[in-house]
Parts: structure tokens; sequence; C-alpha cells
């Protein structure tokens, strides 16, 4: 994956910040698949923010943290976050973008599960389109912290502060 310096979050131009919201136009079909086939198929969009949820909440619970230290490096409330992944209604509790990037700086994760999991959430880091993909990109191959990280979102005006 590209490495992203700060002069280059300063100086490229992206297609998105990565905070809009993201509406998908849906389709119904009325087809029949054998087992083989179905099994092929792409997971869907509830599928998939079902298994982000399963993931978030796997680890945060293999990295045997309080509450306190889970909010102090994510900056994510832990009611909010419980209530967020305990949740298995896609349409009622999706987990943002925003909130995701602060739980994969929280959370030190590396490039590679990162990527699986905003390929779950809607699409895969996208550094060279998606400024704040760049920006977790960035904060994840120079090993930021969550401080580190809003630093660097008000360095590129991306929006996301710290809550106090």
């Amino acid at each position: 994956m590209l490495t992203i310096s700060l002069e280059y979050l300063l100086t490229h131009k992206y297609e998105k910040t990565g905070l809009e919201k993201s509406f998908e136009e849906k389709t119904n079909t009325s087809l029949l698949f054998t087992p083989n086939q179905l099994s092929q198929l792409p997971m869907s969009d509830n599928n998939k923010m079902t298994q982000l949820k399963i993931d978030m909440s796997d680890i945060q619970y293999n990295k045997k943290m309080s509450t306190a230290e889970f909010e102090a490096r994510t900056n994510i409330l832990y009611n909010s976050f419980k209530k967020c992944v305990n949740s298995r209604s896609a349409k009622n509790r999706r987990v943002s973008r925003d909130m995701l990037a602060k739980f994969v700086i929280g959370m030190e994760l590396n490039l590679e599960e990162a990527n699986k999991l905003f390929a779950l959430e809607s699409q895969p880091l996208s550094p060279e389109h998606v400024l704040l993909d760049a920006v977790v990109v960035h904060c994840i191959q120079n090993r930021y912290d969550i401080t580190e990280f809003f630093d660097t979102c008000e360095q590129v005006n991306l929006g996301i502060k710290m809550i106090e």
C-alpha cells in the first residue's frame, strides 16, 4: 500500500472526505441459486455490518482493557460502543467510518486488520481517493495514538473532533 506522508495528506486532491453518508441503490431480484452458487455470492450489506460488529467486539474483548482505558485509547464512549456493536439492526446502529477509524487507531491494528474492517463497513481503505482513509493509513504506518490521529485530522481540516 502507498506510504502516506503528512505532505501527501496536505497536498493530494481527494475525491471524498470519507465522512459522507453512503447510500447504495438496492435492487430486488428473485433468483434461485444452488447451494454452491449461493456460497459464492458476495455477503449482503446487513451481513457485512453484523460481521463488522462481531469482529470489533472480539478485538475489544481480546485486548482485555478496562472501560476507562478503552475510552482513553479510542476516544469512543464505551456505552456507545457496546450499544452499537450489540445492536443486530444494521439500519439503526451502523458503525460510522469515523468511529471505525478511531477504533482502528486506538486498538493499534495493522493495515491488513484495518483494511478488513473497513471493507466490512462499506469499502476497503482507499487512501488515494478518500482523505479519511489516507489519514488512517498514515497514522497506522507511523504508529500514532489517538491524540496524534486527531492532530492529523485537524492539520488536514477533516472535521473529526476529540470528545473532551
